[in-house]
C-alpha cells in the first residue's frame, strides 16, 4: 500500500513539476523547458503504471522510480545551470531514505551512490564551468561548500533510512506473527477466508489448503468482482436470496451453502458466514468471513441417500420375499413376499399376524422360537437357514427355507425374515426322485441295451443289465474304457459318424448298426442316441435294440418286395395303397405315383375293369387266390399281356382286408416260349446236320485214311514190282493230301470258333494270286469239259494290304465247290475295286442253282444242300462256314445269288486296300547258306516223327542226332559244348514226357544264349499260343508238323546264318548220327 502511495505522490510531484517548467519559461533563465517537460512527465507515467503493478514486482519498480526521480533532478540542475546550487538537489537525502525504507538496503545503497555521484558530478562540472552559468555559486570554496553540504544530506537520508528500515522491519516483523498466529487459527476454524467492501466487491480471498496452491492466480483475479459473479462459485437461488437479504440489512450471516470449483472438474461444496465491519464512527467498511468445506459431508449424505435409495429399491425388486415384522405383525414386505402369499400386493401384508400363516404345529412353533431369539440377539446377527410350511392366502401350500436378522427401526427392534419358496422345487424334486426311481427301474429291466458314455472321451459311465445279456461284457469291465478300447461297433467309422451327427444334430434316431459281442459274434441293433449335460458335462445316452432276427426278417421282406422280378401291388377299397419298383416300372408309373389312385388305371377301360371283377371276384370273397392272364394298360397307354394273382391279405376277412396283387409280364415268356419253339427245332435239325456231318466226315477221313494204309500194304509186299511200288506211293501221297485237307478244314474251323486264329496284314500280289488260283483249279473241269475264265479290273494288278492266305482259302473253296458241281458249261471268276479300301469278288457258274430256303443255312457249318449232294459229291460241309468267318475277321462280309435251274453266284467283298509302293532299290538278297556239314539235334518222343526229320535234314547234308525227351536233349547239347563240337541248332518238339520242351529250352538258356545255339519249335499244335509260349520259353523260331520241307530249310538256314555259319568240326570228332 506505501509503495502505491509513493507511486501517486511521484507522479503527482513529476506532473506538477512538468507544469511548472512549461508555464514559467521566463524563469529558466533562457533555457529550454520541454526536455526538462518531457524528463518529469516519464517519470510520472513510469510512477502512475506501477500503481497497478503486481505486487511481486513493486520493490523493484520503487527503487527503479526513485533512481529515475534522482536522474531527473541532476538533468534540470544540469539543463538550468545551477548545478549544486538547484534547490531540488536537497531531495537526494528524502530518496535515498525511501528506496532503503521500501526497497531494501542494497536498493538503498544503490540510490546513495548514484546521488553522490550526481552531486559531485554537479560540482566538478561547475568548477570547469561545463554548465551554462552558475548564477548561484559565485567562488570555487562556496562551490565546494554547497557540494559538501549536499553530500552531507545524501548520507543522513542514507543514515535515516537505516534507521527507519530496522523499525519499520520489527514491526513488519511482529505484524506477520501475528498475521500468521491469526491464519493458523483461522485454518483450523475454516477452510478460506474473505472481505468484501462496502459496494460488496471482493478485497481479498484466501484457501487455506495446499492443494488449492495453483489457484493462487484465479484466486487474485477475483477481487474487485461480487460473490454472485465469481466465475467459479455457484449458489441456488434461495441462499443467492438470503445473502442479497442479510447483505442489505447489515447483519451477520451463518453457514449459507455455496459451491466453489477450486481445482479443475472438481467442485466443493462450502458453508459460508459472514460479518459485517464498521469503522469507530460506525461507517460500514464491508463483511469478512469464512468458509467450511463440506464436501466429504455432502458426499456422504449423497451416497447415504443413494444406498438407502437402492436398498429401498432393491427390497422391492428382488425376488426372494422380505417379510419385516415386530411382535409377530408386518411392519413392511415387498412384492415378491406378496406373490408368495397369494396377495396382490405388499400393503395386503401390513399389519397382519406373520405367525398365523405358518402351518400349526412344529413350524409355527419354531418360528415364534426364532423370532424371540433374534431379538435377544445383537443387531445384524442372524439364525440359521431352516425349512417351514406355511399356507398362503387360498389355502394354497408352502414350502419354504427361511432365516432371520435383527434389525434397528426407528420404534425398536424387530426382525427382517427372508423366505425361499421351495415348493416348485420340492415338488419337482419328489418328481424328479419318482422319475429317476421308474428310470431307474426301466433301464434296469429294459430289453434294449442302454450305455450313458461321455461324448468328449468315449469313456462309458454306465450300462444296464441288457448290455451285459447281449455283449457278454461285465459292467465292471466296461465303465471307465471307451468304445474304441472295447471295439463294439463292427464299423468304427459308422460310430464317429453317429456321435459327430449326436453333436451337430443333439440327437440320432433308429440307426441300423452292427455290433460285435465279447465272443466275436455279430448283433444287428437299431441304434438310438442323444446329447445331454449333467454337471457341467456332455453326454451321450444310447439306446440300442438287438434287432438279428426282426431285421434279418424284415430285410428279407423288404428285400423280397424291392427286387422281386414280378410286379406287387396292395391295394385297399379298390385304391393302391403300396406298389413295389418292379409294379411301378411294369406299368410305367413313376416311383410313389400309383398310391391312392384307382384300380381301374391299369385296365384298358371299363368293360375290362367289371370284367376282371366279375372273374376274380368270387374267388377273393371266398379268401381263395385267382388267377388270370389278360391285356393290361401302362401309364403312357401301352398295353402288355400279363398274368394276374390276386388274394386277399386276411383270408379271414376279404371283405374288410386288403388285396395282394402279383403282376408278371408274360409277353416276353410267351415269345420266347415260341421262339423256343423255333429254336427247337432248329436245334434237332442242326443236331440232325451235325450227325449226317460226322457220318459223312467219317465217310470222308476213312476213304483217303482206307488208301494209305491199303496202298500202303501193298507197296511193302516185296513181290510187288519196283513201277507198281511207285504207283503206290503216289496214290499213298495224293490220300494222304486229301485225309490233310480234311483235317486242315476241321482245325482251322475249331480255331476260328476258339477265338485263336489270327489273320496276318502284309502287302501282296492280288493280280498274280488271282492267276496262280485260275491256273491251278483250271484242270479240275477239264475231265468235263468245264472252262474257268478269269475277267480282272486292271486295278487289281498293284499290289494289296490284307491276308493272301485267308483270301486264297475264301476263293479257292468258291472254286472248288463252282467246279465240282457244274457239270457242264464255265465258271467264272472277276474281281473289282469298289473304292479305295474294298475289292469285290465273284464266281459264277452253270450249275443246277440253289433253292432259297438253302441258301438261309448253306453258310452254317456242317451244311449241305441236301443229304443227296453229299452222298453224289462228298465234302464235310465245312468250306462256305470257313468262308464266312474267315471274311468277317477280315472285315468283309460273303453271301449268294441263286435260281435253281440257273446257277449261282458266290461273292466276298474283302478289305484290301491298296500298298504303299515298294522301295525301288530291292533288298539284297541273303546271301545262300550251306547246310551240308551242318550238326542238328533233333528232340521228340516219337519215333516216327524223328525218323521223318533225320531222313529229311539228312537228305541235306545236315549231320542229325536223336533224343528221345528234354531231359536227355539237355545232357547232349551240353556233352557237345563240352566236346567242343556243339550243335548248330536244335529242333525241339514242345510236348514230351518228363522234361518237356519248354522246361528243356529254359535249361540251356541259362547255358547258352539264343545266338550261340539256336533252338526250333516243333510242334503239331501250330497256334499262335503256342508260338508266344516258345518264344517266351528262349527259342529263336517255329516250324510245324507235318514237315514242309521248304520251310524248314528256310528256317534252318535262317538260324544258323543268325548264329554265323556252321560250326567248323574239332578235329577227330565224327559228325555221324547216333541215335537217341
Amino acid at each position: 500500500m506505501i509503495a502505491r502511495q509513493l507511486f501517486a505522490v511521484v507522479a503527482g510531484v513529476s506532473v506538477l513539476t512538468a507544469l511548472l517548467f512549461a508555464l514559467l519559461p521566463g524563469a529558466l533563465g533562457g533555457a529550454e523547458p520541454w526536455p526538462m517537460v518531457l524528463a518529469c512527465l516519464a517519470v510520472g507515467v513510469l510512477a502512475a503504471a506501477s500503481i497497478r503493478a503486481e505486487p511481486r514486482r513493486l520493490e523493484a519498480l520503487v527503487a527503479l522510480v526513485l533512481v529515475s526521480a534522482i536522474g531527473v533532478i541532476a538533468f534540470d540542475a544540469t539543463r538550468l545551470g545551477w548545478g549544486v546550487g538547484s534547490p531540488s538537489i536537497g531531495h537526494f537525502g528524502l530518496l535515498v531514505c525511501l528506496s532503503f525504507v521500501i526497497s531494501g538496503w542494497r536498493w538503498g545503497l544503490a540510490a546513495a551512490c548514484l546521488s553522490a555521484a550526481a552531486v559531485l558530478g554537479l560540482a566538478l562540472a561547475q568548477q570547469q564551468q561545463w554548465l551554462g552559468g552558475d548564477r548561484l555559486v559565485a567562488t570555487a570554496d562556496s562551490l565546494w561548500l554547497r557540494a559538501a553540504i549536499q553530500l552531507f544530506l545524501v548520507g543522513a537520508g542514507f543514515a535515516c533510512g537505516w534507521l527507519i528500515a530496522g523499525v519499520v522491519g520489527r514491526h513488519v516483523h511482529a505484524a506477520d506473527e501475528r498475521e500468521q498466529r491469526f491464519r493458523g487459527l483461522l485454518a483450523i476454524a475454516a477452510d478460506a477466508y474473505w472481505e468484501i467492501d462496502a459496494r460488496y466487491r471482493l478485497l481479498m480471498f484466501h484457501h487455506q489448503q495446499p492443494a488449492a496452491a495453483g489457484a493462487r492466480a484465479r484466486e487474485d483475479a477475483y477481487v474487485g468482482l461480487a460473490p454472485w459473479d465469481l466465475p467459479d462459485f455457484e449458489i441456488d437461488d434461495e441462499p443467492l436470496d438470503q445473502l442479497r437479504a442479510h447483505l442489505e440489512a447489515r447483519e451477520p450471516f451463518r453457514d449459507l451453502p455455496l459451491r466453489w470449483r477450486g481445482q479443475p472438474r472438481r467442485l466443493g461444496h462450502y458453508l459460508m458466514s459472514g460479518e459485517p465491519r464498521f469503522d469507530a464512527g460506525g461507517a460500514f467498511l464491508g463483511y469478512w468471513g469464512v468458509m467450511r468445506d463440506v464436501s466429504a459431508d455432502v458426499q456422504a449424505r449423497q451416497a447415504l441417500a443413494a444406498t438407502e435409495s437402492r436398498y429401498q429399491d432393491l427390497f422391492q425388486r428382488i425376488p426372494t420375499p422380505l417379510v419385516l415384522h415386530a411382535g409377530g405383525h408386518v411392519l413392511d414386505a415387498n412384492p415378491a413376499a406378496a406373490a408368495m402369499f397369494g396377495l396382490p400386493e405388499p400393503a395386503a401384508l401390513l399389519g397382519q399376524d406373520l405367525l398365523a400363516a405358518y402351518e400349526g404345529g412344529d413350524s409355527r412353533e419354531r418360528a415364534r422360537r426364532a423370532s424371540e431369539t433374534l431379538l435377544a440377539m445383537p443387531a445384524g446377527e442372524a439364525l440359521p437357514v431352516a425349512e417351514y410350511r406355511l399356507q398362503a392366502h387360498g389355502g394354497r401350500r408352502i414350502v419354504a427355507r427361511a432365516t432371520g436378522v435383527r434389525v434397528d427401526v426407528p420404534d425398536g427392534s424387530a426382525v427382517l425374515t427372508i423366505f425361499v419358496d421351495d415348493t416348485e422345487r420340492k415338488r419337482a424334486e419328489d418328481a424328479v426322485r419318482r422319475s429317476e426311481a421308474m428310470l431307474s427301474h426301466l433301464v434296469a429291466t429294459s430289453p434294449d441295451l442302454i450305455t450313458l458314455s461321455e461324448l468328449h472321451s468315449g469313456r462309458y459311465a454306465m450300462v444296464n443289465r441288457s448290455f451285459e445279456r447281449l455283449t457278454g461284457y461285465a459292467a465292471a469291465e466296461v465303465e471307465g474304457r471307451s468304445e474304441a478300447q472295447l471295439g463294439l461297433w463292427r464299423d468304427a467309422h459308422a460310430h464317429e459318424r453317429f456321435v459327430a451327427a449326436i453333436r451337430d444334430d443333439g440327437a440320432v434316431q433308429e440307426l441300423p448298426a452292427e455290433f460285435v459281442t465279447k465272443a466275436g459274434e455279430a448283433v444287428s441293433m437299431r441304434v438310438s442316441g442323444a446329447r445331454f449335460a449333467m454337471d457341467r458335462r456332455d453326454y451321450l445316452v444310447v439306446n440300442a435294440r438287438d434287432v438279428t432276427e426282426a431285421e434279418r426278417a424284415r430285410l428279407e421282406r423288404e428285400a423280397i418286395l424291392q427286387n422281386a422280378a414280378i410286379g406287387i401291388a396292395v391295394t385297399r377299397e379298390r385304391r393302391f395303397v403300396m406298389a413295389n419298383p418292379s409294379f411301378e416300372q411294369l406299368f410305367g408309373w413313376p416311383a410313389g405315383e400309383l398310391i391312392g389312385r384307382s384300380g381301374r388305371v391299369v385296365w384298358a377301360g371299363d368293360d375290362e375293369y367289371r370284367d376282371v371283377g366279375a372273374a376274380l371276384g368270387p374267388k377273393l370273397a371266398r379268401g381263395e387266390a385267382a388267377t388270370l392272364e389278360t391285356r393290361v394298360m401302362r401309364a403312357d397307354g401301352s398295353a402288355f399281356l400279363a398274368r394276374v394273382t390276386a388274394k386277399a391279405i386276411d383270408p379271414s376277412d376279404p371283405q374288410g382286408s386288403a388285396t395282394l396283387w402279383l403282376v408278371q409280364d408274360v409277353t416276353e415268356q410267351r415269345r420266347a416260349e415260341h421262339m423256343l419253339a423255333s429254336a427247337r427245332d432248329a436245334a434237332e435239325a442242326a443236331s440232325r446236320a451235325k450227325s449226317a456231318f460226322l457220318a459223312n466226315t467219317s465217310h470222308e477221313l476213312r476213304t483217303p485214311l482206307n488208301g494209305v494204309i491199303g496202298m500202303a500194304r501193298l507197296a511193302a509186299d516185296p513181290a510187288t514190282a519196283p513201277a507198281q511200288r511207285q504207283q503206290y506211293l503216289a496214290q499213298i501221297v495224293d490220300s494222304a493230301q486229301a485225309l490233310a485237307a480234311i483235317i486242315g478244314d476241321i482245325l482251322d474251323l475249331s480255331k476260328i470258333e476258339a477265338g485263336r486264329f489270327e489273320l496276318e496284314c502284309a502287302p501282296f500280289e492280288l493280280g498274280a494270286l488271282l492267276h496262280e488260283l485260275a491256273h491251278a483249279y483250271a484242270a479240275l473241269g477239264q475231265p468235263r469239259g468245264v472252262a474257268l475264265q478269269l475277267q480282272l479290273d486292271p486295278l487289281l494288278d498293284r499290289r494289296v494290304l490284307g491276308d493272301a492266305l485267308s483270301t486264297r482259302k475264301i476263293l479257292g473253296n468258291y472254286l472248288n465247290n463252282a467246279l465240282k458241281f457244274t457239270a457242264q458249261g464255265e465258271v467264272r471268276l472277276e474281281a473289282w475295286r469298289l473304292d479305295p479300301q474294298r475289292v469285290r469278288f465273284e464266281v459264277h457258274d452253270t450249275g443246277p442253282g440253289i433253292d432259297g430256303a438253302v441258301q438261309r443255312r448253306l453258310f452254317q457249318p456242317f451244311t449241305q444242300a441236301d443229304e443227296s449232294t453229299t452222298r453224289r459229291y462228298g465234302g464235310t460241309g465245312l468250306g462256305l462256314s470257313i468262308c464266312r468267318e474267315l471274311a468277317q475277321k477280315m472285315g468283309g462280309e460273303v453271301g449268294l445269288t441263286s435260281r435253281p435251274g440257273e446257277g449261282s453266284c458266290f461273292w466276298a467283298e474283302l478289305p484290301l486296300p491298296e500298298a504303299p509302293p515298294a522301295d525301288e532299290a530291292p533288298a539284297p538278297a541273303e546271301p545262300p547258306v550251306e547246310l551240308a556239314g551242318a550238326r542238328v539235334l533233333v528232340a521228340d518222343d516219337d519215333m516216327v516223327n524223328r525218323l521223318i526229320a533225320v531222313e529229311t535234314l539228312r537228305r541235306w547234308g545236315i549231320a542229325v542226332d536223336e533224343a528221345a525227351d528234354g531231359e536227355q536233349a539237355v545232357a547232349m547239347v551240353r556233352a557237345a559244348a563240352a566236346d567242343g563240337s556243339p550243335y548248330d541248332a536244335v529242333l525241339m518238339d514242345m510236348m514230351m514226357p518228363g522234361v518237356s520242351g519248354q522246361e528243356a529250352a529254359r535249361t540251356l538258356r541259362r547255358d547258352f544264349d539264343a545266338r550261340r545255339l539256336p533252338i526250333i519249335c516243333w510242334t503239331a499244335a501250330a497256334l499262335t499260343s503256342v508260338r508266344d509260349d516258345a518264344l517266351a520259353a528262349g527259342m529263336n523260331d517255329f516250324a510245324t508238323k507235318t514237315i514242309d520241307p521248304p520251310a524248314l530249310r528256310r528256317t534252318l538256314a535262317r538260324c544258323i546264318a543268325q548264329r554265323g555259319g556252321v560250326s567248323a568240326p574239332k578235329p577227330g570228332s565224327a559228325a555221324s548220327s547216333s541215335s537217341g
